[in-house]
């Protein structure tokens, strides 16, 4: 697909004109009507703006059309350990990032991730998968058990804690793809035993 028609589909799919897409990307209405139209190829600071304005990623908007199914191995999925009590983030989707990114969290009893800023630029949709977590957001709380899902907007500060009696397991699926944690731990990058990488996040 050509980067021009690209961005015009997510456009549409946003329901914005190109006045809106260019009130909100800061650029001019004719240029964005020439990238869309593909007359001119946009810088790389350009499409930072288009893909903010847009609601997705820069890989999104260039990344070649591929229609070839990827599989990620249990035991290749990347893994991430944060708080430094045992919790940890793993990603199910592909790599390289795509528009949507579906991660798993682990969090061990008493755990809770930091909410003092975003991590998330747009949508986010998560479900409990075992245990009991809460969920904080714009000053609205709610408990979510086994089988509960909850759709937010990842952009406002947020917090997710353990809050029951067993270990807890979230199923998070986010859009764009921007894993961006906001916990803060000491411990360097390990491997395990079957040559998956596993990073602390800070």
């Amino acid at each position: 697909m050509q980067l021009g028609k690209r961005i015009r589909d997510l456009r549409f799919r946003r329901g914005l004109t190109v006045q809106q897409l260019a009130e909100a990307s800061g650029l001019s209405k004719g240029f964005i009507s020439q990238v869309e139209n593909d007359r001119t190829s946009p810088s790389l600071a350009t499409l930072r703006d288009l893909a903010r304005a847009l609601e997705t990623s820069i890989a999104f908007l260039v990344i070649e059309d591929d229609h070839t199914p990827h599989v990620v191995r249990e035991r290749e999925r990347p893994r991430f350990h944060f708080g430094g009590a045992g919790s940890s983030v793993q990603i199910l989707s592909a790599q390289p990032k795509r528009n949507l990114e579906l991660l798993m969290a682990d969090l061990p009893l008493g755990s809770s991730t930091s909410g003092d800023r975003p991590y998330q630029q747009g949508e986010v949709c998560m479900m409990c998968v075992s245990g009991q977590v809460r969920f904080s957001t714009g000053g609205h709380s709610v408990v979510l058990e086994a089988g509960d899902s909850c759709h937010y907007d990842g952009r406002a500060p947020h917090t997710l804690e353990n809050c029951g009696t067993t270990h807890a397991r979230v199923l998070i699926a986010a859009t764009p793809a921007t894993l961006e944690p906001t916990i803060r731990v000491s411990e360097p990058t390990t491997h395990n035993g079957d040559g998956v990488e596993i990073q602390t996040l800070s």
